[in-house]
């Protein structure tokens, strides 16, 4: 497996968590602290000003939360890429390939 590849699985894995657990965590808030999170905002009975405040709120949580997630990622491939353990083991992934 490429260098590269392996990058983007974890970068996109790491991400796709992150975003996932945010999501989770801003529905708990909106619950206990504004308004039950629409399930369906075009259901006749959520507000338009529900599903604005909602759609936005958890928009950009969920954007900061992946962006995070890619940073935390690319942090831990530039350590990996560092220590010689992390070097044979990205050697040994790249060579399974082959």
């Amino acid at each position: 497996m490429k260098s590269q590849t392996l990058w983007t699985l974890v970068g996109t894995a790491t991400a796709a968590a992150t975003g996932i657990a945010m999501r989770q965590a801003m529905k708990k808030t909106f619950r206990h602290g504004v308004f039950e999170p629409p399930v369906n905002p075009d259901r006749d009975d959520v507000e338009w000003r529900q599903a604005i405040l909602w759609g936005a709120a958890s928009g950009m949580a969920v954007g900061a939360a992946r962006i995070v997630g890619w940073k935390v990622a690319s942090a831990g491939m530039r350590r990996t890429r560092r220590s010689r353990r992390g070097q044979r083991l990205l050697a040994r992934i790249e060579d399974q390939d082959h």
